[in-house]
This record gives C-alpha cells, structure tokens and sequence, in this order.
C-alpha cells in the first residue's frame, strides 16, 4: 500500500501521488459510467470512451466508435429506471495504459411493465490516459447471472457468461 505520509525519498513520495492520483481518477471513471448510464446520458457516456473505444457486448457484438457506442447505450431507453454499481476493483498501470476488472450489479426496471431486469457480472477494461484524462479503450461485460432479460437471436441468454473453471470430478 501507498502510502504519502511515509518517511522516505522525494521521489518515492512522487510515486506515491502519481499512483493515488491515477487510482482516484481510474475509480471516478467507473462511477462516472455508472452515473451515466443510470441517468441515460448517452453523450455523457460516449465521452467516457477514447474515439475508437469498442464496447464487447458478448457473443461478438462490438460496439466501436462514437455512433456504434450510442446505438449501444440506446438500448437503455426501454427502462424507467436503472442501477448500476461496480465493486471489487482490481487495476494495474503501466504508463499511460491500464487495465481494470470489477464486479457489475445492474438493476433495470422496465417502462412498459415495471417488470425487473437484474445482472450481475464483471467488466474487464482496457482504459488509456489521453491529455492526461483516463478513457475507456475498450470494456467487455461478461455476465455470472441475469434474470428478467429477454434473449436476442435464438440465445439461451442475453449475454455471455464469465468463463469457468471445470469443477473437478
């Protein structure tokens, strides 16, 4: 752990800021999107993401760009309501390149019904730092459970499940 108050070197204290700058900066990103999506700011959260950014919407619908990335976050249209909450938060940085995984809970109420869509999962991101502004290069949503969703395409489910482990025999 980081820690400025330390005793020691100038430049360990600098690395200390720099890491705690760059995690308070990366966390307010994740809470940004979430902010975002639950207030259907499209705009607002295709500004979140660099101008190639590319969303993995699972089963090999990606989403890239500015236009694509508001088809995407259209979709959220159908709900009255929604709530989205990360936790779990693992980042590493190297340079102006960082990749994060969190945990996804996301709650949706339908417009047309009140009925209830939930989602729980993981984002994996690769972010980059541009004119010293961390982005969204590319997030991929891989769920462990969904319930209420409404599959596309003759799917089993709306999205693709996070890859485990074959439990041994």
């Amino acid at each position: 752990m980081c820690s400025v108050a330390h005793p020691g070197t100038f430049r360990k204290r600098q690395e200390c800021e720099v890491q705690q700058t760059t995690e308070r900066a990366v966390a307010n990103l994740l809470a940004d999107y979430c902010d975002r999506i639950d207030r259907y700011d499209v705009d607002g959260l295709v500004a979140l993401f660099t101008p190639d950014g590319t969303y993995d919407f699972g089963f090999g619908r990606l989403y890239t760009g500015p236009e694509q990335l508001r088809t995407l976050f259209r979709r959220v249209e159908v709900y009255r309501a929604t709530s989205h909450h990360v936790s779990n938060v693992h980042l590493a940085v190297e340079g102006d390149r960082a990749t994060v995984r969190s945990a996804l809970y996301a709650y949706h109420v339908r417009a047309a019904d009140a009925s209830e869509v939930h989602v729980w999962g993981q984002y994996a991101d690769e972010l980059r730092r541009v004119d010293d502004r961390w982005l969204i290069r590319r997030r991929a949503l891989r769920v462990a459970h969904e319930k209420g969703t409404v599959p596309e395409d003759g799917r089993q489910s709306l999205y693709e499940y996070l890859p485990r482990a074959t439990p041994l025999s």
